[in-house]
C-alpha cells in the first residue's frame, strides 16, 4: 500500500527535525512558524499546509521545497544528491553542438 503524502510530509519534518537535535519549539522558531502550528504539521493533525508555509519549513532547513517533500530514498545520503542538484542533463550525442 501507498504512503499517503501527508505520511510521508509528516514524517519528512520529524525526521529532519530530529537529524539536527532541535526540539518542535526550535524547528518552529527557525521555520518561522508558530509551535502549535507546526506541532499539528508534525503530528499530521493539520494534513495540508499552503506554498506559503512550504517555503518557510524548507527554508528554515535549508532545502527546496522539492526536497522536503521527497524524502531520499533510505541509503541514499542528502550530501550525494546535493552534489547531483543544479546539474543540467548532458544532452544526447546525436544533439550536441560541435
Amino acid at each position: 500500500m501507498k504512503e499517503l503524502a501527508s505520511t510521508r510530509f509528516k514524517n519528512r519534518l520529524r525526521e529532519l527535525r530530529q537529524k539536527r537535535g532541535w526540539t518542535q519549539e526550535k524547528a518552529a522558531e527557525v521555520c518561522g512558524l508558530g509551535y502549535k502550528l507546526y506541532q499539528l504539521y508534525e503530528l499530521g493533525i493539520k494534513r495540508n499546509p499552503g506554498l506559503l508555509t512550504l517555503e518557510k519549513i524548507a527554508a528554515g532547513y535549508g532545502l527546496d521545497i522539492s526536497e522536503l517533500l521527497a524524502p531520499f530514498p533510505k541509503g541514499m545520503r542528502m550530501a550525494k544528491a546535493a552534489k547531483t542538484r543544479g546539474r543540467r542533463p548532458e544532452k544526447p550525442q546525436s544533439q550536441k553542438e560541435e
